[in-house]
């Protein structure tokens, strides 16, 4: 089983920043640097919510029951106006000063005196900041590592706080600041590191360090590596924090909303240490999946078990094999994080190898259901029986399938089927079988005494769904004589588990597929191969129980066919998992209990596997639609989570693909019908939800064009519209990673100062580069839903006599 150490994740470990993907480029390099410069917010400083804007909501919420803010003004009506406030303080500085660096005073200025008392909401800011920052444990490792090198570390921060209220969040945080020599703060400084100015300021601080010995790291390209630039200073982008179309959390946005939003940072940055994993970029996209998805799903479940522990004094449990390899060291590093001992001893165990154990006699029924298992060859009957193979009668047909027997002509007119089956009734066959039962019996109740002294009191934990594995194990030590009291805890549970109490049987699930469940349970119920698949090791299922010469039993288990890359890719997801709960204990020692265990919200912490599962990203579908799907009941089935599907099946389209997967598995086996749909229509079912949660609005025609345009290969537009809804199709095709590096507004003059990294351009001057530059035509994105005639027209008006024809991006459905 994978074994991580109890290492806790700490930001005095003056080697932890060498594991950050965005770090590690100064791996080696300590020396070469002189002074080292740090932006505070999304670098050193992260938050536990979703959006900075979401501390504005925390401070009405704290400000109603003390009376300094009027309860009439809702959370949400006073984060509009602390956005809006703020805006408007700087658009009155810059016309008082020519720049637009606010402090914190000013800003609630704007807020009318009659709805707050703005001393009190300016304090209360500063404290409610505090309550959502931590320090970045990585960032913060290599500002100490720097200062045990004796280089001086320098915080720049563009930001309305000044530098003693940034000092007072920082400390709250847990900085030394003992360990910063210098912070220069925009508001103080009446300028910011975009234009340069503020890095100029550091080297006044610093007149005999040279400017290209001078590291820089934040994570806006503009002001902290193009800023930095202007300086003759190194820019290091850290785009940890930094969202983007591809990011996972941005499609969890898209199907849930913001989810765990307190965890959304920590997420992130237990991503960003995939250099845990080495270059390999499917290892790498494996281990994020771990920490990312798969870690906050499976932590959840063993914070679920630890509660029931200590409820109920359980001091030891016993997570089932296969998925065990991965799940009994989450559980350790669980119990080491509560601080409290528990026992984890895995069992071995299967379907198949509880099947003839838990017969009491083999009668028509378990005959049937044998004979009609898909694929089953005679000699993997005979394995799964026990029972040898009847000479002179199917030695000869041991490979060949009980349903290809049915065609085989024997003796006397019957089949090799009906000779197989008459057999199995027989007295003779129902001798042997009985025989076969009561060993199968016997061995695996020694082993279950063997490894666990009293089999009867099994804690048993495992991911689901139907609870017959648990069932069977009950029977079998009934069976032997015991009187069961095991506890059987589920991840995930259906129906059947309200069946299966009724039979005195003690049996939970953390989520409820059935009736009464959530979309959540269900959905991780339906598809739960790559769950499965990426829990577990090396080896395959348990198929028996044998006993050696010196009286000792031990499992039996299939042979596991794997490639080699997708064994270590595995074991990158697994080693992912056990890094996000080191880095959860992190963020739950920062916060000191002001955090809830995410075994107080099972759903929501589900959330982000049920994304992946309902609305997988093309590369998701790819990367774990590949994985291979091996089920040992019986017959050894080895074949891709998302196999290949007749073309027939998608030709009505992904709305009729995703209903044909409610056939029988017989008619369309389909494990994951929505990695197969992405697989095939990559965004369908993120532009249904993008319509869904916009409403039907203008977000999903937004979305289309620009597929459009990566889908041509296009990476540089100029946009051509004005107004907030230009703004919106500017940040979203910045979003999507298009370049925009010009902006001709009809309304806004060409010499306006640009607020972003753009410059404002006239079609004239548009013309005029496009002729200077003789490079291919250019591409307009025309961001408008009103002026679908007049702005197309008033462009190609303007290359009217030129021998450009640039091409238009228009909104449309």
């Amino acid at each position: 089983m994978p074994k991580e150490p109890h290492i806790p994740i700490s930001s005095t470990d003056l080697f932890l920043w060498e594991k950050d993907r965005y770090l590690s480029v100064l791996a080696g390099k300590l020396q070469d640097i002189r002074l080292l410069s740090l932006d505070i917010f999304d670098t050193l400083l992260f938050r536990t919510c979703a959006n900075p804007s979401d501390v504005f909501s925390a401070i009405a919420m704290q400000a109603h029951p003390n009376g300094s803010l009027k309860t009439h003004v809702s959370p949400e009506a006073f984060k509009e106006m602390r956005i809006r406030a703020e805006h408007k303080a700087r658009a009155k500085q810059v016309a008082r000063t020519g720049f637009g660096e606010v402090t914190l005073e000013l800003i609630y200025e704007e807020i009318p005196e009659a709805i707050c008392r703005r001393s009190e909401l300016v304090r209360l800011e500063v404290d409610v900041e505090a309550e959502f920052c931590y320090v970045n444990p990585h960032v913060t490792s290599l500002l100490y590592a720097c200062k045990k090198a004796r280089i001086p570390v320098a915080l720049l921060s563009d930001m309305y706080l000044s530098s003693e209220q940034l000092r007072r969040i920082l400390a709250s945080a847990g900085l030394d600041l003992s360990q910063v020599d210098t912070l220069l703060v925009s508001s103080e400084e009446h300028e910011g590191k975009s234009s340069g100015h503020l890095f100029a300021r550091l080297k006044e601080f610093y007149p005999q360090i040279e400017s290209q010995s001078i590291v820089h790291i934040g994570d806006n390209v503009a002001a902290d590596v193009e800023g930095a630039a202007k300086a003759g200073i190194r820019g290091l982008h850290y785009p940890v924090i930094l969202e983007h179309f591809e990011s996972i959390h941005h499609w969890e946005f898209v199907r849930h909303g913001d989810v765990l939003p307190e965890w959304k940072s920590l997420r992130k940055l237990a991503a960003a240490s995939d250099l845990a994993v080495g270059s390999q970029e499917y290892d790498r996209t494996l281990y994020q999946f771990g920490t990312d998805v798969i870690g906050p799903f499976l932590h959840t479940l063993c914070e679920w078990v630890l509660d029931i522990c200590a409820e109920e004094g359980i001091t030891c449990v016993n997570p089932l094999m296969r998925e065990a390899y991965l799940l009994a060291p989450m559980l350790e590093q669980a119990a080491h994080i509560r601080g409290v001992e528990l026992q984890v001893k895995p069992i071995y165990v299967s379907r198949q190898a509880t099947f003839m154990a838990g017969l009491e006699h083999f009668g028509e029924d378990e005959l049937a259901y044998l004979l009609g298992i898909q694929g089953l060859k005679v000699g993997e009957l005979f394995d799964v029986l026990g029972i040898g193979l009847e000479e002179g009668h199917f030695e000869a047909y041991t490979k060949e399938s009980i349903e290809a027997c049915k065609y085989i002509a024997g003796d006397n007119g019957l089949t090799i089927y009906d000779f197989l089956r008459d057999y199995l009734r027989s007295e003779r066959g129902q001798s042997k079988l009985l025989a076969s039962i009561e060993r199968h019996r016997q061995l695996m109740v020694g082993y279950l005494a063997q490894e666990f002294g009293s089999p009867e009191r099994l804690v048993t934990i495992d991911i689901g769904f139907q609870g017959t594995i648990q069932g069977a194990l009950e029977k079998i030590v009934r069976l032997a004589g015991k009187q069961p009291e095991m506890k059987h805890l589920l991840a995930v549970g259906t129906n059947r588990l309200d069946e299966l109490r009724l039979q005195s049987m003690d049996i939970r699930s953390m989520l409820r597929s059935g009736s009464g469940g959530s979309e959540m349970g269900r959905r991780i119920a339906r598809t739960p191969a790559f769950l499965e698949e990426l829990m577990m090791g090396g080896f395959g299922s348990t198929l028996r129980y044998a006993e050696d010469e010196s009286g000792g039993i031990s499992p039996v288990q299939a042979q596991l066919h794997r490639a080699e890359e997708e064994y270590a890719g595995k074991q990158a997801c697994q080693k992912g998992a056990l890094a996000f709960q080191g880095y959860y204990a992190y963020l739950l020692q920062q916060k000191k209990g002001r955090l809830p265990r995410a075994s107080k919200h099972p759903e929501e912490w589900s959330k982000p596997l049920h994304r992946v599962l309902a609305m997988p990203k093309p590369e998701e579908a790819r990367v774990l639609g590949d994985l291979t799907h091996q089920d040992n009941f019986c017959t050894e089935y080895i074949a891709p989570i998302c196999g290949a599907v007749d073309e027939e099946w998608y030709l009505a389209g992904p709305e009729a693909f995703l209903n044909s997967c409610n056939y029988a598995p017989s008619v369309l086996n389909v494990n994951w019908p929505q990695g197969l749909v992405t697989r095939r229509f990559p965004y369908y079912l993120y532009h249904y939800y993008l319509q869904l949660a916009d409403g039907f609005g203008s977000q999903a025609m937004i979305f289309d064009t620009l597929q459009r345009v990566k889908k041509d290969g296009v990476r540089s537009l100029l946009l051509y519209g004005t107004g907030a809804f230009a703004e919106q199709v500017l940040k979203a095709a910045w979003f999507h990673g298009i370049h925009i590096p010009y902006w001709i507004d009809p309304v806004v003059g060409a010499n306006t100062a640009p607020w972003g990294r753009f410059t404002y351009q006239s079609l004239a001057e548009a013309r005029a580069l496009s002729e200077a530059s003789g490079e291919t035509a250019p591409a307009f994105l025309i961001a408008t839903l009103s002026e679908l005639e007049a702005y197309p027209n008033q462009i190609l008006q303007a290359f009217e006599g030129s021998e450009i024809t640039p091409k238009l991006y228009q909104l449309r459905p």
